[in-house]
C-alpha cells in the first residue's frame, strides 16, 4: 500500500476518532489552535485563493466536531487569520502558529488540531507538499513528532490509470493470461466517464488564459505568483486562481520556501494523467448487437 493509500485510509480513522471523542473538544484553546490551523491549510501556498477560501469554510461548517461552537464565531476567528496572512503573509503565520502553540498544554487536543489539519487538507484529494508543511510546522509547535502522522516523508498523490491490457475485460475473456482474439472485449468510453484527475485535468485546461498562463512553465521554469501573474499580463489575485486550479487539475505543483511560493510544471504527474487520456480514447467500443434480418 502507498504512503497515500495510507493516510486516505488513516484520514478516515482521524476524523472517527475525533468524533468519538467529540465532548472533550470544547476548550477555547482548541476552537482556537483549530482555526489557525484550517487558515495555515488554506493559505499553505503562499496565496488566498477565494475558492480554496469558500471550500475550507464549508468544511469547517459541517465538520461534525467543530459544531462544538458557534458556526459565525468560528467563521470570524478563520477570516480574521486569513486577513493577517493577506495583510503579512510571514507575521500572519507566526501569529497562527502561536494559537496552535497553545494547545500543547493538552496532549489530547494538540493532537486533535494536527488532526484536523490533516483531514481539512485531504478533503480535496490533494494534499500536497505545502500543506504538508505547514501541518509539520504546526506539529513542531505542539511538540508532536511529524512521525506520529506519517509526515516526515515527501507524498506524490497518484493519479492511477489503467493502460489497455489492463482495463476491465467482458464476459467470455480468460480470468489469466490474455483473451483470445474475438473472445470479448474491453469496456470502452460508451461504458464509463473519465475518473474525477482526469476530468478536473481536462476543465483546468479549458481556459485560455490557463493555457497561456501555463506556457511560462514549459520550459521547466519555477516562478511566483507575482512572476507569473507579470509574464501573463494578469493581476496578481487572478493568477492566483488560475494557478491554483492549475495545481489541483495536476497540471503544476508549488513549494514554499520561507514566505515564497514557486510553481513548476508537474511532468510525472502531466504524463500519468495523459496516459489516462490515451487508454480512454483509444479504449475500444462495444460491439453493438446486430438485429436480426426478418424476410
Amino acid at each position: 500500500m502507498t504512503l497515500w493509500d495510507r493516510l486516505r485510509d488513516s484520514v478516515q480513522t482521524m476524523q472517527a476518532q475525533l468524533t468519538a471523542k467529540k465532548h472533550e473538544l470544547q476548550s477555547g484553546a482548541f476552537r482556537d489552535a483549530s482555526m489557525a490551523m484550517c487558515a495555515l491549510v488554506a493559505a499553505a501556498d503562499g496565496t488566498i485563493d477565494p475558492s480554496e477560501r469558500r471550500r475550507v469554510a464549508q468544511l469547517i461548517a459541517t465538520n461534525d466536531v467543530l459544531q462544538n461552537f458557534p458556526p459565525d464565531d468560528l467563521h470570524r476567528r478563520f477570516e480574521d487569520h486569513l486577513d493577517e496572512l493577506t495583510t503579512d503573509f510571514t507575521l500572519g503565520t507566526a501569529s497562527a502558529m502561536r494559537e496552535i502553540g497553545k494547545a500543547k498544554r493538552r496532549p489530547a487536543e494538540a493532537r486533535a488540531v494536527i488532526q484536523i489539519g490533516i483531514v481539512i487538507g485531504c478533503a480535496d484529494g490533494y494534499f500536497d507538499e505545502s500543506e504538508r508543511d505547514v501541518v509539520r510546522e504546526a506539529c513542531s509547535a505542539l511538540d508532536i513528532p511529524p512521525t506520529e502522522f506519517d509526515l516526515h516523508r515527501p507524498l506524490r498523490v497518484p493519479r492511477p490509470y489503467r493502460v489497455p491490457d489492463e482495463r476491465p475485460r467482458a464476459a467470455g475473456d480468460r480470468v489469466s493470461g490474455r483473451a483470445e482474439p474475438g473472445a470479448g472485449r474491453a469496456i470502452g468510453p460508451g461504458a464509463a466517464v473519465p475518473g474525477d484527475d482526469l476530468q478536473v485535468f481536462l476543465k483546468a485546461l479549458t481556459s485560455g488564459t490557463r493555457q497561456k498562463l501555463f506556457a511560462h512553465f514549459a520550459d521547466g521554469e519555477e516562478l511566483t505568483v507575482g512572476e507569473a501573474a507579470e509574464r501573463a499580463g494578469l493581476g496578481p489575485s487572478t493568477a492566483s486562481e488560475h494557478l491554483a486550479v492549475l495545481r489541483r487539475g495536476g497540471l503544476l505543483q508549488s513549494t514554499r520556501s520561507g514566505k515564497l511560493v514557486r510553481y513548476r510544471a508537474d511532468r510525472e504527474g502531466i504524463a500519468e494523467l495523459l496516459g489516462q487520456l490515451h487508454s480512454y480514447l483509444l479504449a475500444p467500443s462495444e460491439p453493438r448487437d446486430t438485429p436480426p434480418a426478418h424476410g
